[in-house]
């Protein structure tokens, strides 16, 4: 399912890096910064290289398998099927034989 990868952590957060590094090369240097640290101008190709990777990566990652359904009791279903008296017997009754 193409929906659960594209909402997955990895593309969302990678979305929002690729946005910010796009912003911040129309901007300047600026506007992408790491603090503490001293501003050199490639930080906006650093979350731009950086998204594109978190993106791959989940859309890379399988996706969460779908869960059956549960058959209602009413159903007739394959599993709903009543069991024969060879798979009935319990273990106490093995034992006494």
């Amino acid at each position: 399912m193409l929906r659960s990868r594209l909402l997955s952590t990895f593309t969302v957060i990678g979305a929002i890096l690729i946005v910010l590094s796009i912003v911040g090369l129309i901007i300047g240097p600026r506007f992408v910064y790491d603090p503490g640290q001293p501003v050199t101008g490639k930080e906006a190709w650093y979350y731009l290289i950086i998204g594109i990777l978190m993106v791959v990566n989940g859309m890379l990652t399988p996706p969460i398998p779908e869960e059956k359904p549960v058959p209602r009791a009413g159903s007739k279903s394959v599993t709903a099927r009543p069991q024969t008296r060879e798979t009935a017997v319990s273990t106490a009754e093995k034992s006494s034989e």
